[in-house]
């Protein structure tokens, strides 16, 4: 196991390796629109976001890293610093997606599918209807959170409680492929999906094929 001494060496010679956009074949402008909208966002004690931070990365090295805006909510809060930490809240979901993606590119699984087709107990509460794309797009209807997510969460309960909610008791809200509302349920319906065609753990299975 390595220091704390030896991680912020590392850490230090990672943020070294800073480079142009185009020596990282990153488009400088695409970039700037990105830079100017959380500008924009950002800007005076009323702003929608109290602050941010921009860092994009490739080939093992980094565009140096742009912040904007306030340390913290609070009006008086003073301007953000260099070593903010932020809250990365559903981080996995397009890692999941991605793992998904996999299984398209080798033909086990299909978009335009029925989710019932993979997970059959899917159907239940009227949720036959709903297609795989649904799950990827927010517009399956799924609600955000399972209504007992509080109590799962205090009791540290399995993973697998959650996906079996998520698959077998979530009731939708809308008819699938009519609107857009955020939620994390179809992330979890697709992990189980993975798990089924994969025949291993979603964590065993981004582990060994992408990480």
């Amino acid at each position: 196991m390595r220091s704390l001494t030896e991680l912020r060496k590392v850490t230090n010679a990672v943020l070294r390796q800073y480079g142009k956009p185009q020596e990282i074949r990153v488009d400088s402008r695409r970039l700037q629109v990105a830079y100017d909208l959380l500008e924009k966002w950002t800007a005076g004690p009323d702003a929608p976001v109290p602050g941010g931070a921009i860092l994009v990365g490739r080939f093992a090295r980094i565009v140096p890293p742009r912040f904007f805006g306030r340390q913290g909510p609070e009006r008086d809060a003073g301007p953000i610093r260099r070593d903010a930490q932020f809250l990365l809240a559903s981080i996995t979901k397009p890692i999941t997606y991605l793992g998904a993606m996999l299984l398209v590119e080798r033909g086990q699984l299909n978009l335009s599918d029925r989710v019932t087709r993979y997970l059959p107990e899917f159907a239940a509460h009227a949720k036959e209807e709903t297609l795989v794309v649904h799950l990827f797009t927010h517009t399956s209807g799924l609600p955000d959170m399972l209504p007992n997510n509080t109590e799962l969460r205090r009791e540290h309960a399995p993973l697998k409680k959650f996906l079996d909610g998520a698959v077998r008791d979530t009731e939708p809200l809308f008819k699938p492929g009519t609107q857009l509302r955020y939620q994390s349920m179809g992330t979890a319906v697709v992990a189980e999906i993975i798990q089924r065609l994969a025949g291993r753990p979603i964590a065993e299975f981004l582990r060994q094929e992408i990480f």
